[in-house]
């Protein structure tokens, strides 16, 4: 019964994930959209000068919050690197690639949604597996304190991989 529900409950969460990035690539497309046509279709700016009124502007406000927040996006080499020498990414700093990415997309940046979304994308799913490990490997578990309980860094130090999750049982 339990392998069933950490099934069913892997399932909903997944399709949610999925929802999440395409509603941030959506979000992205609406940003974009927005700031390039139409923000400034009712002013008389010539469209040669469009890019000065949005690129200065968007510049600062992504310098001011890079020294505040950090590099962000990361970089989908950054993620990669990340996965492969700890196996995981820490989901915990998720906002700022967020934010960081749509302000930089809108303003016309050369970076793809892809960095960003990769972040949103791969931080939510190593904060399901942190989940499932808990779940899977706590004896004590109650389903009914799943949702308001916050996994602690100690308890997921204590807990195997999450690739020992999909590993055949061994019959004698």
């Amino acid at each position: 019964m339990k392998k069933l529900n950490i099934f069913y409950y892997a399932t909903i969460w997944s399709f949610i994930i999925g929802i999440c990035c395409a509603t941030y690539l959506n979000l992205i497309n609406f940003i974009i959209n927005f700031v390039w046509h139409v923000l400034f279709d009712k002013l008389p700016v010539p469209s040669q000068a469009l890019p000065f009124f949005i690129c200065i502007p968007f510049g600062f406000i992504i310098g001011i919050l890079i020294k505040r927040l950090g590099s962000y996006p990361l970089t989908i080499e950054e993620v990669l690197m990340s996965v492969k020498q700890e196996g995981k990414i820490n989901y915990h700093n998720w906002w700022k690639s967020l934010t960081l990415g749509l302000i930089s997309l809108a303003a016309g940046g050369s970076i793809g949604p892809e960095a960003s979304t990769t972040v949103l994308g791969s931080g939510m799913v190593n904060w399901l597996g942190d989940r499932l490990r808990l779940i899977a490997y706590s004896s004590d578990w109650k389903w009914n304190h799943f949702w308001d309980t916050i996994v602690s860094k100690k308890q997921l130090k204590k807990l195997p991989k999450f690739s020992s999750l999909f590993k055949p049982e061994l019959s004698n």
